[in-house]
């Protein structure tokens, strides 16, 4: 028992908190967001909830027979799932083929930003908030069971979030000159017809004098 207990104030454990703390908060602020620093943060916030949570102790081993209480509701989903899809707009989309459904489909599943959010926010607040409540037991059983719901089902949703969030970020050419602050970069458009002189305008060859 003692080494299941010691689990809970592990620095991995410790640390992996106060990140999915910080986790949780991010999304339950979306609508004081703008999409791309929401991006850019997400982008920032996943790995790093990634390789804190796949450093979490393995020794630690359930000790009640029954899982620990939840406490996010279907409303508390739906709303950091809605902020999300509001946030990403016509961006939530994306085509994914690492689901259990692939084995059925030869073509990619269409899958949202928001809802994969949403998914390991409602894991990773459970943990924190049965952590919170500071019962040994039972905080050593929501560890437990948010490292197998990471290895079984969060951690894969996470990184194909991250890839989605990515091409948001650096694929220029979806945006718009609504979604970015000032004009966009230049895109090279390979079917115009271009002269030697068009492509070298404006920079500095490095001639030798």
């Amino acid at each position: 028992m003692e080494k299941n207990i010691s689990a809970i104030y592990d620095k991995n454990t410790v640390e992996f908190v106060t990140v999915a703390a910080e986790f949780c908060g991010f999304l339950e602020r979306t609508g004081e967001m703008k999409r791309r620093p929401f991006v850019d943060k997400a982008l920032k916030l996943l790995p790093l909830l990634y390789l804190k949570a796949s450093l979490l102790p393995e020794y630690a081993e359930r000790m009640d027979e029954f899982d620990p209480e939840t406490f996010v509701t279907e409303g508390d989903y739906e709303r950091v799932r809605a902020g999300v899809a509001a946030l990403m707009g016509r961006y939530d989309d994306y085509l994914d083929v690492f689901l259990d459904d692939m084995a059925y489909s030869d073509t990619p599943i269409c899958q949202t930003i928001s809802e994969g959010l949403a998914d390991i926010y409602q894991s990773v607040k459970d943990f924190i908030c049965v952590y919170q409540l500071g019962l040994g037991r039972t905080m050593n059983d929501a560890l437990v069971v948010c490292r197998e719901n990471f290895s079984e089902f969060w951690g894969q949703r996470l990184l194909n979030v991250m890839r989605a969030l990515h091409d948001v970020k650096y694929n220029v050419r979806q945006e718009t000159e609504e979604d970015v602050d000032g004009p966009l970069p230049a895109v090279f458009d390979a079917d115009a017809n271009y002269t030697e002189d068009d492509l070298y305008e404006g920079l500095d060859t490095g001639e030798d004098e």
